[in-house]
């Protein structure tokens, strides 16, 4: 579920704070799951996730690591050296000044501020959240998330915005709604505590009938041993501990052999560990991981869900055991399986193991090196009792960190040492910081490193032309090395300088030979980096060199084609533009999708659109979605772009593919003003598109009632598109209730349906919009009766069973208070009792009862709710009408059976007993002589005839004949909509009432 209001609080944040983000929130109030909903924001830059259940993503140079690979991926043109996992660790200061700062503030700062994400942070991990808040440039914030903070701690995060994720419970609420919708909210709410952990648990445990609903009451007298329903857990872990009865007997150890493992186990690994831990054949642990899958976020590998990963987390030596003896057992032939069993022999109990030093040295652990300690204090101790070497982390020399620091005398120390590639890696590094003495050092030692290309694609000349070091530049090229030379993805050195905007790198590339229009493997040249960056300095010294401003990159884009792109407004844009313009762009030239610059620059409201246009031959060019440049302007509320357009001739009444106008096209994006000027040159507003829609159907979809009154007429208010839809039935999805009223006003036809039999009413309904339902209700009551709120669908479903089927009782105590009438009836005559012991919903029983909807009504054939419950094995329903409602057991349908013989027929043990506890007469026969013994008798369910005979104290009736058929033998037809509103994509699908087959 999507957390619309903290995302809010986030945009806002992002937009107008100039500090770092700390989302705080008890265990399990949504954090990790709110922090992957902020990956799709557009100013992500990087996001790391630290989490119990991969040990290594807590560890500080794993997290480093990951956050500037990923700022390598946002930004090309950065070069972040590769420094050792030990000078991650044990120099953090440094390290995060050599991998991020430093490289960031050599890139031209972004337009807009971006953020770096660090989920579920510990004690260990806040002080570096904390120095990289400090350390990294304004436009690069930081936002992490974690427990709440006690005040100590928060004066320590003075640079953070505090966000408690949970100080608010309306998204908690939204939730339970969501995931428990039978369910008291106010009772769930109590009781799970803030935990949203808990509320996906009950839901995932009441759809694998682990739980039950909680009825309004339950007898100590029921025959049949059920769980109490009446309460709801209170806390994770008392949810937890109702649950786990009725998982398999061995659960507590299957919880230790998952908790234990340093990773979530691969299934056939925790198959073996637990074959040789409880015994039994694979299919029957099988058939236990299947019992269990409600408490797995995943299956393979097994992840536990929540507070079960927690639930033994202090207990778990014997889960340790039988890892270090499966690892025994399958092989310990290396450094790493021999750290991954002292890990477990470490966290085992002594009694078990205890020579666990000796089974170390046996398996060569003495003959193990570690340049720092692994995994936890625990196992690093054990490793060194085993007499595993580990080597002081300051004496450790990091080459490529020497040479960033630009330590000379490091560098010379280690130089003899160090092998090619880190040789190499330490050359870039250098150059990257203008280093020109370590460079030189280098290459005197091996001048072949200096064509070394990582997998970032940078060299040492690349990386001195990208930031900017001259002096580096030319001593790469009195070295002799190549000015043009790269790696496959084609990015030279010429394109880093022109992209950053290092106007004498550029020049003294080029007055080296460099080949101006060389393309990288995107077909991108220097000039186009240039001009998408708006250094017109450095387009008009390319220009001046041969650039040829009419090549295509990989998209069919010109150099023009990118300036424009860039959505700037800026002297230096329009420099550039002017550039590329007078040096010679073609402003025709089409891209892949058919757009000229025209389009490119009405699309983004360019303030050089006039010059632009004129360098064009056809100002009404269509894309290849038949889209003119007014048309793309109009999408965009681009008013001024659109004024010169027409200014310079362009049509207004151009169609693309889809047939829409400039009119329509606005109107889908609630563009006013463009609408109004189209509408005052006469734009035709009931032009339709090839969907048979007009603008006022896009309209409808937003809530602008002054658009509503510039778009209505007494012919577009009632036109229908191909699928029947008039603007009403595409107001009545969305909650404008004025738009809603402002049609009505002008007369929109509220009873007409769509061709699937659509109301505007019972669109509104299923879309839960209350204001728009009362809306339209106040207006049927004025010119008709309350008969006009039955509302029927083409099926014969009238919506307040509709509503009621898709469990909604709010909406349901709506329509209830409007007028609608409980004995309202389907097309099977069923009543909305019926409808409540289908779907098994208390909440909605209750609603129907207390606006006096009759229990004992009949179907057609003569069924009542309680034979409808029943018939779908609906204990808790059925508990309630015999119970609360005191209705019959012993009422018959039309072919003279019982309930008492429906469930007979079925099987059902438990619902039996309730029968007859309330009862319910065994000896009463059906139209064919009958009585609930024999049914059961026929059906096979010799357990529920001895119950039967035991309960009437009589043999059987009769012994012949054949299986009682009610329900009827025709099958109840779906209560739902076939298709949606086409005009909207936003599709409303109605649920369906299934009704049990006849045997």
């Amino acid at each position: 579920m999507e957390r619309v209001a903290s995302k809010r609080r986030f945009r806002k944040w992002i937009a107008n704070s100039s500090k770092s983000l700390l989302i705080t929130g008890a265990p399990y109030t949504g954090k990790t799951i709110f922090a992957k909903q902020l990956e799709s924001e557009p100013q992500l830059a990087a996001a790391h996730y630290c989490s119990p259940l991969y040990p290594e993503s807590l560890e500080i140079a794993t997290l480093l690591r990951n956050i500037a690979n990923q700022l390598v991926l946002r930004f090309p043109n950065l070069v972040v050296p590769s420094l050792t996992s030990v000078t991650l660790i044990a120099h953090q200061v440094d390290a995060v000044e050599h991998l991020m700062v430093k490289p960031l503030l050599s890139l031209p700062r972004p337009k807009s501020p971006l953020f770096v994400l660090i989920d579920g942070c510990d004690n260990d991990i806040l002080p570096l959240v904390a120095l990289m808040a400090r350390s990294l440039p304004k436009w690069l914030k930081v936002v992490a998330t974690s427990r709440p903070l006690d005040i100590d701690e928060r004066k320590k995060l003075d640079r953070f915005y505090i966000f408690e994720l949970d100080s608010e419970s309306t998204e908690l609420i939204e939730f339970i709604e969501y995931r428990l919708p039978q369910m008291d909210v106010s009772r769930i709410l109590e009781a799970c505590q803030g935990s949203w952990f808990f509320v996906d648990q009950y839901s995932r445990a009441l759809q694998a009938n682990l739980l039950t609903i909680p009825s309004t009451s339950h007898s100590q007298e029921d025959l049949v041993a059920v769980q109490d329903v009446d309460t709801i857990p209170v806390g994770e872990q008392e949810l937890l501990a109702t649950i786990e009865p009725q998982l398999p007997p061995h659960l507590n150890v299957y919880l230790r052999i998952i908790a234990s493992s340093r990773h979530p186990p691969a299934r056939r690994e925790f198959l073996a560990v637990a074959k040789m831990a409880v015994g039994g054949t694979l299919s029957s642990l099988e058939a236990d991981l299947v019992d269990c899958e409600s408490i797995f976020d995943s299956p393979d590998p097994l992840i536990l869900s929540g507070a079960w990963r927690n639930r033994y987390e202090n207990d778990c030596e014997e889960g340790h055991a039988l890892w270090a003896e499966i690892i025994r057992r399958t092989g310990c032939d290396t450094a790493q399986t021999v750290i991954e069993l002292a890990y477990h022999l470490a966290h085992s109990n002594d009694k078990q193991f205890p020579n666990k030093a000796e089974i170390l040295r046996n398996y060569g652990a003495d003959l193990i090196e570690l340049r720092c300690p692994v995994f936890d204090y625990e196992t690093s101790n054990l490793l060194v009792e085993a007499g595993v070497t580990l080597l002081d982390q300051n004496s450790q020399p990091d080459f490529v960190f020497a040479c960033s620091s630009g330590d000379l005398d490091a560098v010379d120390d280690l130089l003899d040492c160090v092998e090619e590639p880190a040789l190499a890696s330490g050359l870039i590094a250098a150059a990257s910081r203008g280093h020109t003495d370590v460079c030189r050092t280098i290459l005197d030692k091996k001048s072949s490193a200096a064509h070394y290309v990582d997998c970032q694609q940078w060299n040492a000349l690349r990386s001195a032309a990208c930031n900017n070091h001259i002096a580096v530049l030319d001593m790469l090229i009195e070295y002799g090395i190549d000015v043009d030379e790269c790696g496959n993805g084609g990015r030279t050195a010429l394109r880093a300088a022109a992209w950053s905007g290092h106007e004498a790198i550029v020049e003294r590339l080029l007055q080296s030979k460099a080949d101006v229009d060389k393309k990288d493997s995107e077909g991108r040249t220097a000039l186009m980096a240039a001009a998408f960056m708006d250094h017109f300095n450095i387009v008009s010294l390319l220009l001046r060199y041969g650039a040829d401003p009419n090549l295509l990159d990989s998209s069919g884009a010109t150099a023009l084609h990118l300036a424009l792109a860039n959505c700037a407004h800026s002297e230096e844009h329009n420099k550039t533009v002017a550039e590329l313009l007078n040096g010679g762009s073609n402003a025709d030239i089409e891209d892949a999708n058919g757009r000229n610059c025209v389009h490119l620059a009405a699309y983004h409201g360019d303030d050089n659109l006039e010059a632009v246009i004129e360098r064009c031959r056809n100002i009404d060019a269509q894309d290849h979605g038949g889209r003119t440049a007014l048309m793309l302007a109009a999408c965009q509320d681009k008013m001024l772009a659109c004024q010169k357009l027409i200014e310079h001739g362009a049509d207004i009444d151009c169609i693309d593919n889809h047939g829409r106008t400039a009119l329509i096209l606005a109107a889908i994006h609630a563009n006013l003003d463009i609408c109004q000027m189209c509408i005052s040159l006469g734009a035709d507003e009931g032009h339709k598109d090839n969907d048979g829609a007009v603008a006022l159907h896009y309209a409808a979809m937003h809530a602008n009632k002054e658009l509503i009154r510039l778009l209505c007429t007494p012919t577009t208010v009632v036109t229908n598109d191909c699928h029947g839809n008039h603007p009403l039935l595409v107001a009545a999805q969305h909650p404008n209730v004025d738009v809603v009223a402002e049609l009505l006003n002008f007369g929109a036809p509220i009873q007409i349906q769509s061709h699937d039999g659509q109301s505007a009413l019972r669109i509104a309904a299923l879309a839960h919009n209350e204001a728009v339902v009362r809306c339209l209700v106040a207006h049927i009551l004025a010119t008709g009766d309350k008969n006009d709120l039955e509302e029927y669908d083409l099926d014969g479903t009238p919506l307040l069973h509709t509503v009621m089927i898709a469990h909604d009782a709010a909406m349901s105590a709506v329509l209830l208070d409007l007028g609608t009438s409980t004995a309202v009836r389907d097309a099977h005559a069923r009543t909305c009792a019926h409808v409540a012991a289908q779907i098994n919903d208390l909440k909605i029983a209750e609603l129907i009862r207390e606006y006096g909807g009759n229990f004992e009504s009949r179907d057609e054939a003569g069924r009542t709710p309680l034979m409808t419950a029943v018939w779908a094995s609906n204990y808790e329903i059925a508990h309630y009408m015999l119970e609360s409602i005191a209705v019959s057991p012993n009422a018959v349908d039309f072919q003279g059976a019982t309930a008492l013989n429906i469930a007979a027929q079925i099987g059902h043990r438990d619902l039996v007993v309730l029968l007859l506890k309330f009862g319910a007469e065994p000896s009463l026969c059906d139209n064919l002589g009958r009585n609930a013994a024999d049914v059961a008798q026929l059906a096979g369910h010799e357990h529920i005839r001895q119950i039967l005979k035991s309960a009437s104290g009589s043999a059987d009736s009769s012994g012949f004949g054949s299986l009682p058929t009610s329900p009827s033998d025709q099958r109840t037809k779906s209560l739902s909509r076939r298709v949606g509103i086409a005009t909207n994509p936003k599709y409303l699908q109605g649920p369906k009432i299934i009704q049990r087959a006849t045997t």
